[in-house]
């Protein structure tokens, strides 16, 4: 399905949230997506995750997204979330609001 969407937008990751786990939940949480990866594979602490998401737009377009993050030595994440869809508008809009969103509460 990955490669079927054309579109892709990479946002790097700059937020004040220093656990992985929560920093993706917070992602879902914003974006409201839904998270493909089984929380059976995002348990434990090792210092990096790496998760797919899911969304359907109110225009019936499909996105999907992939989280790959990591906790630098200094306590801060590091990596990126890549956004693909079959349309421009969705990836950059998306891109946008993660972006905004990533900060943190």
């Amino acid at each position: 399905m990955w490669a079927e969407f054309e579109w892709e937008n990479k946002v790097a990751i700059n937020t004040a949230i220093t656990d992985v786990n929560g920093f993706l939940d917070h992602i879902v949480a914003t974006t409201n997506m839904k998270c493909l990866t089984p929380v059976s594979s995002l348990d434990g602490e090792c210092g990096y995750l790496a998760a797919n998401l899911y969304a359907k737009s109110v225009f019936g377009e499909d996105a999907l997204v992939n989280v790959s993050v990591e906790k630098q030595t200094d306590g801060k994440l590091a990596g990126y979330i890549r956004i693909r869809s079959k349309t421009q508008g969705i990836a950059l809009s998306l891109g946008d609001k993660i972006t905004l969103k990533q900060k943190g509460p």
